[in-house]
């Protein structure tokens, strides 16, 4: 089956998931994206996507490897999570800029 029902969740502290979501969408694809504040915010998120038939989840670069795994668990792995990585030149660029 193709990919047709995507879920990116973002995460930053001045986001609420009651507030900060969306739909990117076309004729066969459809792509739900959430903003939320915290790890648990994004357990709620991916289990609400579950229930909207979405086919996998990707968390942005703000999430590490135990959180992806928190929200795995969260939905007892049903679909896939991935999450965003750096290079490690890519992350010593990211702290320059960003200090």
């Amino acid at each position: 089956m193709a990919l047709q029902r995507y879920g990116f969740i973002v995460k930053a502290p001045s986001l609420e998931m009651f507030k900060h979501h969306g739909r990117v969408s076309s004729d066969d694809f459809d792509c739900a994206v959430a903003g939320v504040s915290s790890v648990a915010e994004a357990c709620m998120v991916a289990q609400e996507m579950i229930t909207k038939r979405i086919q996998l989840i990707e968390l942005c670069g703000g999430f590490s490897a135990e959180d992806a795994q928190q929200v795995r668990d969260a939905i007892n792995d049903h679909i896939p999570v991935g999450y965003v990585q750096y290079s490690p030149d890519e992350r010593e660029r990211l702290q320059r800029e960003l200090a």
